[in-house]
């Protein structure tokens, strides 16, 4: 009994020495960091403990461009500071910006480098990522090689943030848009009052904007959207629906057939590009193009539709300020146009140009043009400045208005003319 007795009162010290153990131990282990969380506008902004003793961020209260958050390098920071240098943007990895649906629409009808959409809001605001251009990383004398490792860390987490943005903060979901030069042009068809441009297809010739809002398809085109240059693809032959911007003298070429529906020709000054559209759906560019140029059609009526390059015969007023005056007259195939814009009492822009059908409509085309300058003395006679003879161009008919878009200086991009006969 003797024994038992302390085999157990040696078992129960055990236990007890043990659980004292554990308890000592817990409380010597280093308590676990925590993260660093900051909070502006409502939205929340995690930084991982790792990373919170090595940033600064900055949480500007209503700022006017809807920036929440701006990340910097502590260190560069404090360098700059040393040494005495005083300029914005030292250190700077990233920041967050919060948008309304206007802003976002304009933004993205221009170069948006520096900045990338990520997220959208339950209330119908936008969310930019947004990071310098050029780097911002900052060290005293030649500190910079040993910085660089650090720099690089927190710019890959930099990256990163945007998921954990998402994830942080109820109501938020994923949203992106692409910024290339065809997704420029579409937004800008969608949302710019003063794009100008027009579709056009063998069909019923070119049909303008008005009376068909551009903004669904367009973002049936953008959603899910991917674009690449496509240099191993040939242009390919057979009819196609442009997009043509009179505004800049650029146009895309649309190919509604199977199998060439995402492929998209660009025209413009610098020359031709095909791309590439992939879709992480079933979208194809070329069918949607073709269902906003039906309903175009279809708004312009029959009489629109069927014109030819004979309704264009006649004379025709730019439409704000008339002082461009277009006279178009038939002769045999061909038609004899002239064009008379005031530069002043003593001054005027004169042009002509023979011009012959496209085939597309109500819609003839030169490769003739000359262009002069007249000066005019008090009695009426003028002498020429003749600036070149061998301009090119179109003319055509656009929902009951004529459309000069001239290749050479694009003068009356923008422009409108009514009948005034």
């Amino acid at each position: 009994m003797r024994i038992r007795k302390n085999f157990a009162l040696c078992a129960a010290l055990a236990a007890a020495m043990l659980v004292s153990l554990a308890a000592c131990a817990k409380r010597d282990a280093p308590a676990q960091a925590a993260d660093a969380q900051y909070l502006n506008g409502g939205m929340t902004l995690t930084v991982p403990a790792e990373y919170k003793d090595l940033v600064l961020v900055d949480m500007p209260e209503d700022d006017a461009d809807g920036v929440l958050f701006v990340v910097s390098e502590k260190a560069s920071v404090e360098a700059a500071k040393a040494d005495g240098q005083d300029f914005d943007g030292v250190g700077e990895l990233f920041g967050v910006r919060r948008v309304d649906a206007d802003t976002l629409h304009e933004l993205l009808c221009y170069d948006m480098s520096g900045a990338e959409v990520f997220a959208k809001g339950a209330d119908g605001a936008y969310y930019l990522y947004t990071y310098p251009t050029d780097v911002r990383l900052y060290r005293s004398g030649d500190d910079y090689a040993d910085a660089m490792e650090q720099w690089s860390a927190l710019n890959e987490w930099g990256w990163s943030r945007r998921d954990r943005f998402i994830a942080d903060n109820a109501g938020l979901e994923a949203f992106t848009r692409g910024n290339s030069e065809p997704e420029m042009y579409l937004n800008r068809a969608a949302y710019l009052d003063d794009a100008g441009y027009t579709l056009s297809m063998l069909t019923y010739g070119p049909q303008s904007p008005y009376g068909v809002n551009a903004a669904p398809y367009v973002e049936r085109l953008l959603d899910g959207l991917t674009v690449e240059y496509a240099d191993d693809v040939e242009s390919p032959d057979g009819e196609y629906l442009v997009l043509n911007f009179f505004n800049g003298g650029t146009r895309f070429d649309f190919f509604p057939r199977e199998g060439l529906e995402n492929l998209v020709r660009m025209t413009g000054y610098n020359g031709e590009a095909m791309f590439r559209f992939t879709y992480a759906g079933d979208t194809k560019a070329g069918d949607v193009m073709q269902e906003w140029y039906d309903a175009l059609a279809a708004v312009n009526g029959p009489a629109v539709r069927n014109a030819e390059p004979d309704d264009l015969v006649g004379r025709w007023a730019e439409k704000v300020a008339g002082r461009g005056v277009i006279t178009i007259g038939k002769s045999g195939d061909a038609y004899d146009v002239t064009v008379e814009w005031a530069n002043s009492a003593f001054e005027q822009s004169y042009w002509e140009m023979t011009a012959e059908p496209t085939g597309n409509g109500a819609e003839v085309r030169y490769e003739n043009g000359r262009y002069a300058v007249r000066a005019y003395d008090s009695d009426g006679n003028y002498t020429e400045d003749v600036r070149y003879e061998n301009g090119t161009g179109t003319f055509s008919l656009d929902a009951g208005e004529v459309v000069w878009e001239d290749d050479v200086d694009g003068v009356a991009d923008g422009s409108v003319f009514t009948s005034i006969e």
